[in-house]
This record gives C-alpha cells, structure tokens and sequence, in this order.
C-alpha cells in the first residue's frame, strides 16, 4: 500500500496552500491547519493508519474553512479505503464534495477519487454518475483518465457497448497529445470488443498493439482470433513466425500449433515440431503428446517412425491396449517378431477390452513368420473369444491348408 499511499499524497500536495492567518476563508490553508495536515501526511506514508485517523478525527473537531475539511476529510476516506471500508471511505469523500468554495482543482480531484473508490466497491452505477460529472467540469479540457473511468464503470455493468466510445476518446486524446497510446486502455478496448462479439474490431486493436507494443501474447490473440474468423492461414502463418523467430515458447502455445498443423493437413510438421519440443522438454512427455506424434507421423506416411513414440507412452504407462496398437504398428511394418512381442506384452499385462484380437496378432505374426505350430495355437486361444472366433477360424483353415501342403511336399 505504500505506493498507493505516495500517489494519494501528491494528489493531496496539489491542493494545500498554505496561508498565514486564520480565516474562515474557503481559498485557502491557514498554516496551523497546513502544519497538521503535514504531519498526519507523515503518518500516512509511514503507514500508521490507526495514529493517523486519531489525527484526523481530532482535526475534523476543529472550526475549519470548507477547504480545510475537504483536505481533512479526503485523508479520513482513504484511511477508510486503506481498511477496505468502502462505504465510510465513500462517505468521507462525498462529505468533502459538500464543503462550500473548493476550487475546482479540488473538487476535479474528488470526484476522481470518489468514482474509482465506487469502482473498488463494484458500485459501477455511482461510479458512472461521478465520472460523468467529472467529465462535465473537464468540458473545456477533458483528461483521458476520466474517460477510462467511465468505460470502466459500463464495463462493471457489463454495458459493453457504451464502453467503447469513452475508451476511443481516451486513446485518441493520447495520440492527439503525440503520446503512446497505453497499452492497458487498448487491451481493455479489445476486451470489449471482444465481449460484443465484434471480431474483426477487436482485430484491428490487435494489429495497432502487435505494432505498438510486439508481445508474444498480442500475435497469440491475433492468431487466434484470425482462426475464430475462420482465416486459419493467417492464423498458421502469424503462429509459425512466432516460432521461426524462436518466440514461441510456452507450452500451450506449441500445443497449439501441432494441432494446428493436423487441422491444416500437414501432420509430418506437427510431428516433426512435437517430437523437437518433447525432446527440449518445452513440452512434457505425456501419454497424450506420445500418442498424438505417433498419429501424426503415422498420418504423414512414416509408419516406421510411428512406432518408438507409441512404444514410450506403453512403457511409461504399462498400459496393454497401448502395446497392442504397437504390435499393429509392427504388423504394418512387416516386422513379425516384434509384432508378437508388443503382442504377447499387451495379454502379459491384462486389461484388454478384446483379448482374443491380441492373440490374432500373435498367430498372424507368427504364420507370417512360418512358424505355423504356435501360430495355430495362438488362433486356437482367439477362437475362444467371440469377437474374434470368425478371424480365427478363417486363419486356423488357412494353416491347416499351409501346414498340409508342406507335408505334402515334404513327402514328394
């Protein structure tokens, strides 16, 4: 609270000018009243909030000019905000409002203070009609931290709409000065937008801060919301630039771009770049992104290069059904005897929703590899599951003819 404290100060220091004698004039500070202000300014900043509030208390007993009791009890309201007491912090400020010939810096001062403590409280209706106000004593010459104050309290009401002209008028009152517009105020803007739906607004905005301010979160949005329009090439090409210029670097980003690469057809890149970001650990070795590489590398043709990826999320997760696919993967493959490895793996580690296809893939590897006794023991074991009897029996006919027409020419 101690910055919050600085900047309320110099707000007050504004105000106070001291004069030499007691009056009841409301132009002014005598300087017994300046004296005690400055002092509990000291218990402000040191943040001896309770010591502070006595001060105040005691001061407010005195006969003060209107100018005097604004002061005094401007300090007594953010003694309240400081507690989070926002009604008597409110109170306090709206009391000061009251005292008869502020100057108008004072009271400009006020309201701004009371309209955002309106803000705190989620008071947004009480918020707008101060805002207001102060935009009204602005007319002459209107400040960009009033605007916001007022989109903020539309925003509260979740009046999006009447958001977005205070929130233009502010930035435009930047650029208008020679000024960078803030990159907050253009981020509410967005969101804004973005709560009215108006896509292609709040793009615009985008560029403008991708200009202005170039984070990586700022083309992250604009990639996204060139896909929620449907642009998915703009989308590709803003994200891959990101990562071509190594700025894409948190993991939900490249998750992002993998899958991105699968919906766009290209599933050796999303391969590729999962298979480099595991290995960097920029994105975690997880059942779920071992299974995705494999499907990729497998949808781009690389069967080969499909399997260590499954065979890894098997291992890491001992799971049977996973070693099944391998065992699949390796019958594409032409590779027999690993097939019936991965395959006697997957029956070994139990769990199987179909038992007897496992016991398939071990007889069909091993027919494969002329190893016709055990594969008809394998097909005699699938027989036995009803879900793969039919294959079973189709394959126990077709060793029954091979193992026959060996003898045969055995006995030639």
């Amino acid at each position: 609270m101690r910055t919050a404290a600085a900047l309320f100060l110099c707000f007050m220091a504004l105000w106070i000018t001291p004069v030499v004698a007691e009056t009841d004039s409301s132009v002014g500070i005598t300087q017994k009243t300046y004296d005690a202000i400055t002092s509990i300014q000291e218990l402000l900043d040191a943040e001896q909030w309770g010591e502070a509030q006595q001060e105040i208390l005691a001061l407010l007993e005195r006969r003060l000019n209107g100018s005097e009791r604004a002061h005094a009890l401007n300090m007594l309201g953010y003694t309240y905000f400081n507690d989070n007491d926002y009604d008597r912090a409110l109170a306090s400020f709206l009391e000061a409002l009251e005292q008869p010939g502020l100057p108008p810096s004072q009271v400009r001062a006020l309201l701004t203070t009371t309209s955002q403590v309106c803000l705190a409280a989620e008071r947004y209706p009480e918020a707008e009609k101060y805002a207001l106000e102060l935009l009204s004593l602005e007319a002459a010459h209107p400040q960009p931290q009033s605007q916001i104050v007022l989109a903020q309290a539309y925003m509260g009401m979740e009046e999006w709409q009447k958001a977005v002209d205070p929130l233009k008028k502010a930035l435009q009152m930047q650029i208008d000065a020679g000024a960078k517009p803030r990159e907050n105020w253009m981020l509410m803007l967005s969101s804004v937008y973005y709560a009215l739906e108006d896509y292609e607004s709040m793009r615009d905005i985008l560029y403008e801060m991708v200009e202005l301010y170039p984070a990586e979160k700022y083309l992250i949005n604009l990639a996204a919301l060139h896909g929620q329009l449907g642009d998915t090439d703009k989308q590709l090409a803003l994200i891959e630039s990101l990562l071509d210029e190594e700025r894409l670097e948190k993991s939900y980003h490249l998750m992002s771009l993998v899958n991105l690469f699968l919906a766009k057809g290209m599933p050796y890149k999303a391969a590729d770049l999962l298979q480099r970001e595991m290995e960097s650990g920029r994105v975690e070795t997880t059942r779920q992104n071992l299974e995705m590489q494999s499907q990729a590398w497998y949808l781009a043709g690389e069967e080969d290069r499909a399997i260590p990826p499954l065979e890894q999320a098997a291992a890491l997760t001992g799971d049977g059904e996973l070693y099944l696919r391998v065992a699949r993967l390796y019958m594409d493959s032409y590779a027999w005897q690993p097939a019936e490895k991965a395959a006697r793996k997957s029956l070994e580690i139990g769990g199987l929703r179909d038992e007897g296809s496992a016991w398939l893939v071990v007889g069909m590897a091993l027919a494969r590899g002329d190893q016709l006794d055990g594969a008809r023991r394998a097909f005699v074991e699938a027989a036995a599951h009803e879900k793969s009897a039919q294959w079973a029996e189709q394959w126990l006919r077709f060793v029954d003819t091979e193992q026959k027409r060996i003898a045969a020419l055995t006995v030639q």
